[in-house]
């Protein structure tokens, strides 16, 4: 607990305004909520939001996660990390809540203030109707709202990063698709709602785009021994004509990999994860089978 408390003191106030990002749709937003009269809404959305992303940084400062920036956008902000899918899955599971349960404080204040009179009923009313709003959307299993996370979460912890990566994409999309459907026969012109998913839509297209890119950090976090603990040992067979790369795509987050190497009338040998990981990265054997990474007798 005392690291915990050292590393967050270590990110100063300064280091956390240096890394806030302000998207130019934001200003276009305020501009207009200022012209029609709504800026206080927008104002109170503004500091839910701010809220519940302090919350994701702090946890993840508590861990000793690197912070790279954090985007405010006109429907809800992104904490990004230079984290990779390496972390514990308790650690991931923390920071990704710590977010959301900034609400239920914002509730329990909200309505503190509003017992004690400070805060009229119109503005009470508002703010509780946007933070219920706020943290609703954020729990969708959406990636990559937080409940999009949690899924990853969870079907990483039983397949492999890569397959597990590919199929919180594809979950994602088909929920994204079925709620466009509700908003299409029952909000038709609800024009939030329409920006929402057309933001959500970019989110997973970019997403998918970049799922290769996103492996490709989960390894080499791996092979420069950037992770935490090894939860459990899960061992992989593999014949000796099949490529590095098939195997790496096998690995899973928390998980220590010994590769048990067998067939075409060779002797059972065995390598270590981090023994591919430095063909591969190290040594530029992209296209090698693990064959060629086998002692010569």
């Amino acid at each position: 607990m005392v690291c915990s408390l050292t590393r967050i003191r270590r990110f100063s106030l300064s280091n956390l305004v240096k890394s806030v990002h302000i998207h130019p749709l934001l200003w276009g937003v305020t501009g207009v909520c200022v012209l029609t009269g709504s800026f206080l809404n927008l104002l109170l959305v503004f500091i839910v939001i701010a809220i519940h992303e302090l919350g994701h940084v702090l946890a993840a400062r508590a861990f000793g996660w690197r912070i790279r920036k954090i985007v405010f956008l006109p429907f809800g902000g992104v904490a990004e990390v230079d984290e990779h899918g390496n972390r514990p899955f308790k650690e991931e599971l923390l920071v990704v809540l710590a977010g959301p349960a900034q609400h239920l404080w914002l509730f329990a204040g909200a309505w503190l203030v509003h017992a004690a009179g400070w805060l009229p009923d119109n503005i009470y009313e508002t703010f509780w109707q946007m933070n219920a709003a706020i943290l609703l959307f954020n729990l969708l299993p959406v990636y990559p709202l937080d409940g999009g996370k949690l899924l990853m979460l969870l079907f990483s912890a039983a397949k492999p990063f890569l397959a597990a990566f590919r199929l919180v994409i594809i979950c994602s999309a088909c929920l994204l698709v079925c709620l466009q459907a509700v908003v299409f026969v029952f909000f038709p012109f609800h024009l939030q709602a329409w920006a929402l998913f057309i933001y959500l839509a970019w989110a997973l297209w970019r997403t998918w785009k970049e799922k290769r890119y996103a492996f490709m950090r989960f390894l080499l976090e791996r092979h420069y021994g950037n992770k935490g603990p090894a939860a459990e040992l899960k061992p992989l067979t593999a014949v000796a004509g099949e490529p590095v790369m098939n195997v790496l795509e096998r690995f899973q987050r928390n998980a220590k990999h010994i590769i048990y190497v067998t067939g075409e009338g060779e002797k059972q040998t065995r390598l270590d994860e981090n023994e591919l990981l430095y063909a591969y990265f190290s040594e530029k054997k992209t296209s090698a089978c693990l064959r060629d990474l086998l002692p010569v007798d």
